[in-house]
C-alpha cells in the first residue's frame, strides 16, 4: 500500500498555477481532438485533465513506471529539468483524451 501514496514535495503556489496551466493546455488539446463539447468551458477542460492525471498516474505507479524517469534517462542535457513537466502534460492529456472519449456519447458533438 506504501507504493502508492502520494506525494507533495516542493508544493507550493508557483508550482500549483503551473499545474493548472499544463493541465488547462491539456485538457483543451484533448477536447480539440475529440471534438466533443466544452463541458463548463476550461474548468471543464481543468477538470477533466487533472482527473486524468489522478487516473493514469494511479495506474502508472501501480505498474512501477515512470515517464520522467524514462525522459530522463534519455539524457538530453538542459532538457532534462522540463521532464517533469512533460511528464505531467502527457500524463494529463491522455488522461483526459480517455475520459472524453468514454463521455463524448453522453456531452455529445459540438
Amino acid at each position: 500500500m506504501d507504493k502508492l501514496a502520494v506525494e507533495y514535495s516542493e508544493m507550493n503556489l508557483g508550482v500549483l498555477v503551473l499545474w493548472l496551466l499544463i493541465t488547462t493546455a491539456a485538457g483543451f488539446a484533448a477536447r480539440k481532438i475529440v471534438r466533443g463539447k466544452s463541458v463548463l468551458g476550461l474548468w471543464g477542460d481543468i477538470a477533466f485533465a487533472l482527473l486524468g492525471v489522478f487516473l493514469v498516474g494511479t495506474l502508472m505507479k501501480a505498474f512501477d513506471f515512470s515517464l520522467t524517469g524514462w525522459i530522463a534517462s534519455l539524457n538530453l542535457g538542459p532538457l532534462n529539468d522540463v521532464t517533469r513537466w512533460v511528464d505531467v502534460f502527457v500524463v494529463a492529456f491522455l488522461g483526459a483524451l480517455v475520459l472524453r472519449a468514454i463521455l463524448r456519447p453522453i456531452t455529445g458533438k459540438a
